[in-house]
């Protein structure tokens, strides 16, 4: 059926258009209300918690205070209970409590000083040396595996493929003390710990971050080495690139262009996941190499029973991952064709 010019009548290619248009919108928004209820359970989770620690939860809560005499924590206790509705039924606290933290509110610590002042200090270092690390690995495993991919020889691919075994199973910890042994002591290269702020000096800075950076990254490495090279070897037995070695392109034209493409997509998830993840591995390194950071921070909190740090790195820690996840989710399907013919 033909349409006259100047009509406004939809054709039947514009209705399909507009069918997958509104397929897409409705699966986006599916996702936000699955966004939305994870970042509501690991809420009321975090919260929960706090409320089962022994003790009262106004006193977990505020601490000892070493620095306050009994009056003024007498006083501050009393209007924290009245802040926080503590006095108020549980579900009145959960709220409460959700709204001051959408606020950056998480209480005082236990020297009495800002939860959100003291995270918001360590934030920036730790999110230096999680990017450091991941673009180290990313680059690195990007470069390993189409080297071991394109290579003739089995010696070198099974060599390559040991090294990198190694470097997964290997413990952060001990990979973080043989290169401060190597680089640090014998070789006198590089310090073994320390931090300097990059605008106060930059190749300071760098030199204290290459240590612990190295020691996420090549694990990582190892762990998007394997998903990378396992890729490029199923992709390249498809056969769309076998019709392209038989139109007479070149072999490094056909793998760059053809395969690595499509082959990167399941390490796209991968990396979201794991820097989604990253303070798991960053409380090991930044203990290690006193590094300023969250994970550093949270192994003092822990250790000092300082309840309201903990949570608030906690909530953050959980809602960086969920976000990231569905960040990663998102753009996998934007650059995957697959799910955007499935739309």
């Amino acid at each position: 059926m033909t349409v006259s010019a100047g009509t406004d009548v939809p054709t039947t290619q514009d209705r399909a258009a507009s069918a997958i248009w509104r397929a897409r919108l409705g699966r986006v928004a599916v996702q936000f209300g699955q966004l939305a209820a994870v970042l509501a359970a690991v809420s009321l989770l975090t919260f929960l918690i706090m409320q089962a620690l022994p003790g009262s939860a106004v006193d977990n809560r505020l601490g000892p205070l070493p620095g306050f005499t009994p009056e003024e924590r007498e006083q501050l206790r009393q209007s924290l209970i009245v802040s926080l509705g503590l006095d108020r039924p549980l579900p009145y606290q959960y709220v409460l409590w959700v709204v001051k933290a959408l606020q950056g509110d998480f209480g005082l610590t236990y020297q009495g000083l800002e939860v959100s002042e003291l995270v918001g200090s360590r934030i920036g270092a730790t999110v230096e040396l999680g990017v450091a690390s991941l673009l180290i690995s990313t680059v690195l495993s990007l470069v390993v595996s189409m080297y071991a991919y394109r290579s003739r020889s089995r010696a070198t691919k099974g060599g390559i493929q040991s090294f990198v075994t190694v470097l997964f199973v290997m413990p952060a910890f001990w990979l973080g003390l043989l290169l401060v042994i190597v680089f640090a002591a014998q070789l006198q290269w590089l310090p073994s710990a320390g931090y300097t702020a990059f605008s106060d000096d930059p190749r300071k800075n760098l030199e204290f971050l290459v240590l612990p950076a190295l020691t996420l990254a090549l694990p990582q490495m190892a762990l998007f080495f394997r998903y990378l090279n396992a890729g490029l070897r199923d992709v390249s037995r498809l056969p769309f690139v076998t019709s392209c070695r038989a139109r007479g392109l070149s072999s490094r034209r056909v793998d760059y262009r053809h395969v690595l493409p499509n082959a990167a997509l399941p390490t796209i998830t991968v990396v979201g996941l794991v820097a989604g993840s990253l303070l798991s591995g960053l409380v090991i390194v930044e203990s290690v190499f006193a590094w300023p950071g969250m994970g550093m921070l949270l192994v003092d909190s822990v250790g000092r029973k300082d309840y309201n740090t903990v949570a608030a790195i906690v909530l953050i820690t959980s809602v960086v991952y969920v976000v990231v996840a569905f960040l990663v989710d998102f753009v996998y399907q934007l650059v995957d064709p697959r799910t955007r013919r499935r739309a």
